[in-house]
């Protein structure tokens, strides 16, 4: 119960305070006058043209929601009118008295009323918007008023009726320039509190002010001058009105460029000093010209208000876009991390240390392409909640960020950094998973955007050269690796070059036979079996080795560009040498990995297949043994389909993957190829030499012929025919020779032998 009374005493105490504070400074405001004389039919009196008191009444309405707090106000502004009427004004009769009490009551509900109906209070942080300036205009500005002069006139006829008429034009335009030139700006200058002021990025802009406002000063001097010097002493006098123009462009400036109370201060400001300047041309308002240029003087002070706030709040709505906009920019649109440019304007500012990170986890385009990119984002956004605490992470692409430490003097900092992402698993799908850390680290001294833009690109390559080599240890910027970055621009320019001469079709086959060891008779000796062999013409025409474009090509993802360029190639080839289709009993063709993984390359080879110049039969399609069983699913579907229009399937490279024996069972095998570094030493009768017989034994297990690769000896060849080799391939029988020759020189010796 103490606790609740305490807490109860102190609203009370806040309460009573903005009692205090509010209504003493309606009481100022109500004792701030711009005095002039009216005279309307007959009846002369002293008025002031503004009741401040009046505009910031509406405003506390508009702002305060306990209710209390606005009635307090009313009643201290009432006790001010009440003691002016009984000290100051000659006194007045109890029941003008109690009349105006009635009136400022009603006045009370009618601003209550009025804010309602303008739309406030609004909860706290709403603003003020552009719309809200429509309803001010017809509310704010012309019924509240208007409501309140008729007010005023019920008070005059209880006092003096012979000055009521006058009363209610004096009550309309004082209560209507004291709501333009308070209400407004209190509002939004109390609602724009703790928000940022519009940012000045240079300093020329303070120039135009001084430019204004000494162009300004210049008019009326010469104004003055021109008055002074042409005519009477009497009309010499500054008309401020006539400098509207002016003073319209600095109070432009002044909306653009001032904090928001700054701002709403000026405007005010100038406000009240034009209806100081109008009082003079205020007391002809009796007269239907008099009334019409104060008419005038209002709505031209109403547009000027209403056109300064739209200025304001189009600029301050568009410099909130803007930054919006910029701080969007500054995230990833999917995982909503930091990226590169955060990271650049991070760097601006100071670092506890001078290093940078370059994070990559491996498998992650296979978790998007398996899960979407919700999963994906989850994924990035686990791994940068797990590392916040040791470093920034700044996200780069799929699976890569930048990190920038953020303590000093941690020298094991990014080997904890690989540990905590090595250790973490990810949730997806119910399962847990984990992704691989390669970590490139590069030091680097400025702040420009060029300088992080380059440590970025060098932690980047030594981290992919880590992932290349499967070292899970930190990769640390040193004078070597210049070289493998010029490696790395060199195979760029390879894979380059290499796509360049497919897609102008500057492809060289080469053919290498293949010979039988059981069958040394065969019943066509001018017969071509062998493998083809693709080269690479580059600008020069000079030919490019397999190392130069196979990896290149390859890492670039384009190795099914290559696959489908030889077999147009060899088609191509077939095609102008008819005379040899018939000698050609079985043509072995290479396919890549990246092949038997793509969808777009089974339907080109399909659709090539279906022009072959040769018969399925005497095709032979030759994969590696482990892009067969990396790509198990794909590959077995393709190679199926080839298997069933009549292909020949063979495995190439076997040996490499003999720990996948079991998957191999899922793919349709015709050929095994045992790979050439266990051919090499098989005559030696060592381990190659067991390595060869178990590939022959697993070959006869699936009843598919062998092929021994690298035979280049006779004691090799002797081996291998004793371990039930059925075929051989490698210089012994014939080295690599253009297609095209082996061609024509086959259909020259058959026609030679009469054959």
């Amino acid at each position: 119960m103490t606790s609740v009374a305490h807490v109860e005493g102190v609203w009370r105490a806040g309460r009573a305070a903005k009692v205090l504070l509010l209504g003493g400074l309606c009481l100022v405001l109500q004792q701030i006058p711009v005095s002039y004389r009216i005279d309307f039919f007959g009846q002369v009196a002293d008025a002031s043209l503004v009741h401040l008191h009046a505009g910031l009444l509406l405003a506390i309405a508009m702002l305060e929601r306990d209710r209390r707090v606005v009635a307090g106000c009313f009643l201290a502004t009432f006790a001010g009118w009440m003691v002016r009427q009984l000290y100051f004004d000659g006194g007045r009769p109890g029941a003008v008295l109690a009349w105006g009490g009635a009136n400022y009551l009603f006045t009370l509900g009618w601003s209550l009323a009025c804010a309602r109906w303008l739309g406030w209070p609004r909860p706290e942080g709403q603003r003020v918007q552009r719309p809200d300036l429509i309803r001010f205009a017809a509310i704010g500005l012309l019924l509240y008023p208007l409501v309140l002069a008729l007010v005023g006139f019920s008070i005059a006829l209880v006092s003096t009726s012979g000055a009521a008429v006058s009363t209610v034009f004096q009550m309309f335009f004082a209560k209507q320039f004291g709501v333009a030139v308070v209400t407004l700006p209190v509002v939004v200058a109390w609602r724009e509190r703790g928000h940022p002021a519009p940012r000045s990025e240079a300093a020329w802009h303070w120039l135009w002010l001084v430019a204004l406002g000494a162009g300004l000063v210049a008019s009326v001097w010469a104004s003055l001058l021109v008055r002074k010097t042409f005519m009477s002493a009497t009309s010499s006098q500054l008309v401020l009105m006539d400098y509207r123009f002016a003073l319209l462009l600095v109070l432009g400036w002044s909306m653009l460029r001032l904090p928001s109370h700054w701002a709403m201060a000026a405007l005010s400001a100038t406000l009240l000093m034009l209806v100081g300047m109008v009082a003079g041309t205020a007391e002809y308002a009796n007269s239907a010209v008099g009334f019409f240029n104060l008419l005038h003087v209002t709505l031209e002070l109403n547009i000027l208000l209403l056109a300064m706030l739209y200025l304001w709040l189009t600029h301050r709505d568009r410099q909130e876009l803007a930054e919006r906009l910029s701080a969007e920019t500054l995230r990833d649109q999917v995982t909503g991390l930091p990226n590169l440019k955060a990271l650049r304007e991070r760097v601006a500012r100071p670092l506890a240390r001078t290093e940078l990170g370059y994070l990559l986890l491996d498998q992650t385009d296979t978790l998007v392409a398996g899960f979407g990119l919700d999963t994906q984002a989850q994924a990035m956004n686990a791994t940068a909640r797990r590392l916040e605490d040791l470093v920034e992470t700044y996200y780069v692409g799929t699976g890569q960020f930048a990190l920038l430490p953020r303590q000093a003097g941690d020298p094991d900092l990014w080997e904890r950094v690989v540990a905590r992402v090595e250790h973490a698993e990810i949730d997806v799908g119910g399962q847990p998973i984990r992704l691989l850390p390669y970590l490139g680290v590069a030091a680097f001294n400025g702040t420009h955007a060029r300088v992080v833009d380059r440590a970025v690109v060098t932690a980047s390559h030594l981290a992919f050269e880590a992932r290349r080599h499967g070292e899970l240890r930190p990769r640390y910027h040193d004078a070597g690796h210049s070289r493998v970055r010029q490696s790395q621009r060199r195979q760029l320019h390879d894979a380059t070059e290499a796509l360049a001469s497919l897609r102008n079709e500057r492809v060289v086959l080469y053919f290498q036979p293949i010979r039988e060891l059981e069958d040394a008779t065969a019943a066509d000796p001018h017969a071509l079996t062998g493998e083809v062999l693709c080269r690479l013409l580059d600008e020069r025409g000079e030919i490019m080795a397999p190392a130069r474009f196979m990896a290149p090509l390859e890492a670039a993802g384009r190795a099914a560009e290559l696959d489908l360029a030889v077999v147009r190639a060899l088609f191509r080839l077939l095609r102008k040498s008819p005379a040899a289709l018939p000698h050609c009993r079985e043509i072995a063709i290479n396919l890549t990995g990246q092949s038997l993984a793509s969808m777009s390359f089974q339907v080109e080879l399909r659709t090539l297949l279906a022009g072959s110049p040769l018969p399925m039969s005497a095709l032979c399609f030759e994969v590696t043994e482990t892009a067969a069983i990396s790509n198990t699913a794909a590959a077995s579907h393709l190679l199926a389909d080839l298997r069933a229009l009549g292909c020949r399937i063979a495995i190439d490279d076997f040996g490499t993957g003999m720990q996948s024996f079991a998957r191999l069972r899922e793919l349709p095998v015709d050929v095994i190829k045992i790979d050439g570094s266990f051919v090499r030493n098989v005559a030696q009768l060592g381990k190659d030499y067991a390595v060869v017989q178990a590939s022959v034994a697993v070959a006869k297990a699936f009843g598919a012929a062998t092929v021994a690769e690298f035979v280049e000896d006779e004691d090799t060849e002797f081996c291998l025919r004793r371990l039930g080799v059925q075929r051989v391939q490698g210089y012994l029988y014939g080295k690599p020779r253009p297609l095209a020759e082996v061609l024509s020189d086959a259909v020259t010796e058959a026609t030679a032998s009469g054959g």
